[in-house]
């Protein structure tokens, strides 16, 4: 069972009620028509899910994070076990991880939609491949604490490597792939985000460019909010996960 967390639930409470405080006060400040004032903000956002104009373009930026986070998730587990297996593939693939991890993602951004058009294909590929080094890197260190007489046994029952890999390396990974996770789809939605807003006519990327395009900020910040949103829904599904399926 999963417990709730009072104080840590109080403590999140307070620091957005402050945000929204400084916020309204920088608007009052400042000029509402450079920086529009939470509730009409949250006013708009309303409008637009009532109305049922936010479904779409949320429906377009969560297909293409969820089927880019899902390739980087298989890939990048994939590597990791194979990279802690085998000393000879984790000191022939590590140049071509750090280039991958320490390559601007807006470069890569650029690139792939330059190279391979704006497609939801080239989207997807874009974030699988921008996740996969980190889940790599999470599973192949995590694999580095399996233990080498679980190993031996399997060699001695000559166990395949497909009931290696559903019966011992998946669930002794199973909190890596879960912080992994946690961090991979924060990344995969930036990535479809940006990829929306240079190129793409959909999506809520888009939406927050055509908001700047007719420097309608209100609606900017709307779609912003939206965004955000449902990264922290995310979030907060993701550490109930972690604390339902990982027991310390």
């Amino acid at each position: 069972m999963v417990r709730f967390d009072t104080s840590a639930a109080l403590a999140q409470i307070a620091s957005i009620v402050v945000l929204l405080a400084l916020w309204a006060a920088a608007a009052i400040i400042v000029d509402m028509r450079a920086l529009p004032a939470p509730w009409l903000v949250f006013a708009t956002l309303g409008e637009l899910i009532v109305s049922g104009q936010a479904f779409a373009p949320l429906g377009e930026t969560l297909g293409r994070t969820l089927a880019g986070f899902a390739l980087g998730m298989v890939l990048g587990t994939g590597y990791g076990i194979a990279a802690a297996l085998s000393r000879t593939f984790r000191e022939l693939t590590l140049w071509l991880l750090q280039i991958s991890i320490f390559t601007p993602t807006l470069i890569l951004i650029f690139l792939f939609l330059i190279s391979l058009g704006r497609t939801n294909l080239t989207v997807i590929v874009l974030v699988g491949l921008v996740v996969m080094p980190v889940v790599g890197t999470y599973i192949r260190d995590a694999m580095g604490d399996f233990e080498d007489e679980l190993t031996e046994m399997a060699d001695s029952f000559k166990i395949g490597l497909r009931e290696r890999v559903t019966g011992m390396y998946l669930p002794f990974l199973m909190p890596p792939l879960l912080a992994a996770g946690r961090v991979a789809f924060t990344l995969a939605w930036k990535v479809a985000f940006l990829s929306e807003i240079f190129g793409f006519p959909n999506g809520i990327g888009w939406q927050v460019k055509t908001g700047y395009d007719i420097y309608n900020i209100q609606l900017l910040l709307a779609w912003l909010m939206l965004f955000i949103f449902v990264l922290l829904i995310a979030e907060q599904l993701m550490r109930l996960a972690q604390r339902r399926f990982v027991k310390w």
